[in-house]
């Protein structure tokens, strides 16, 4: 992390050309694919580094496989079970995709028992968002949230089963401890660098047998290795990626030279996802 950093890791484009030693040149040249690489016009890659973008993908949604799968392994973390309540603390992008996935889950749940969905349909479980910005709430509406609620209304709204953080926000961190219920599930995936965060910890929680958890993408947890590899993760991303159409959630594309004013807004809560276009509006 020095000056002058590369800086970003979700990459689209067209492979343009192959080295002499790549097996499958003739398959790749042409082919939309995806790179963990930072922001460019251009990239030089190995070919075990790049994603093929599966047919039908847009390249404006494969930009959002990162973001994707860090909001599935956060979804796996939780272990969310049929009928529980749930918390989605934060409604920026990674907490909009975690809302996507867990209403996804439970409308395919209500589908394949839809002869009795008048009597199981209301104890699939709920998401309730929190976030103190309207469009974000919204959007999260959109999403499929149960009920999106501003901070203030979480306390007459819980306790929660299980609740998620994404705001990296640490009054929003309190909060949701505060909001599980005894006994429940609190999975933490904000990142708070080297900011030293203060929380409410008494007697209260030191009674609760709340369960926290850390959760970051890269790595499968090891009580999921068993049955879970990178590339299955990799596989069912794409899927969401394709049900979910993340691009609905941009709200800027510019250009790189813009990147300044871009960061800021995101920064400041007015975008909740920017685009980078190099080339145009080809792809």
């Amino acid at each position: 992390m020095a000056y002058p950093l590369a800086y970003g890791y979700s990459l689209v484009g067209r492979v343009v050309q192959c080295g002499s030693a790549v097996a499958d040149a003739d398959k790749l040249l042409g082919r939309l694919a995806f790179a963990f690489a930072a922001h460019a016009s251009h990239v030089v890659t190995d070919r075990d580094c790049i994603h093929l973008v599966p047919d039908g993908i847009e390249a404006r949604d494969a930009i959002f496989m990162p973001s994707v799968e860090t909001a599935l392994s956060i979804v796996h973390d939780a272990h969310v079970r049929v009928g529980e309540r749930v918390a989605v603390f934060g409604q920026g992008l990674i907490g909009l995709l975690i809302t996507a996935i867990l209403c996804c889950s439970m409308l395919q749940n209500m589908e394949l028992r839809a002869p009795c969905y008048g009597s199981l349909g209301m104890k699939m479980g709920t998401v309730t968002t929190i976030d103190a910005i309207p469009a974000r709430l919204a959007a999260s509406a959109s999403m499929g949230s149960s009920q999106a609620l501003l901070p203030s209304e979480v306390p007459s709204s819980g306790p929660f089963d299980v609740a998620i953080e994404v705001s990296g926000n640490a009054r929003a961190l309190q909060s949701a401890i505060d909001n599980t219920s005894n006994h429940g599930r609190l999975v933490i995936g904000s990142w708070y660098g080297n900011a030293d965060v203060a929380l409410k910890l008494g007697i209260d929680f030191h009674r609760s047998h709340k369960t926290l958890i850390t959760s970051q993408v890269s790595e499968i947890k090891a009580e999921l290795s068993g049955l879970w590899t990178k590339d299955r993760r990799f596989g069912l991303t794409w899927e969401l990626v394709r049900q979910i159409r993340p691009s609905r959630l941009l709200t800027m594309r510019t250009t790189l030279r813009n990147a300044q004013e871009a960061y800021e807004s995101l920064d400041k809560g007015s975008e909740i996802a920017v685009a980078f276009d190099y080339l145009g509006d080809n792809d």
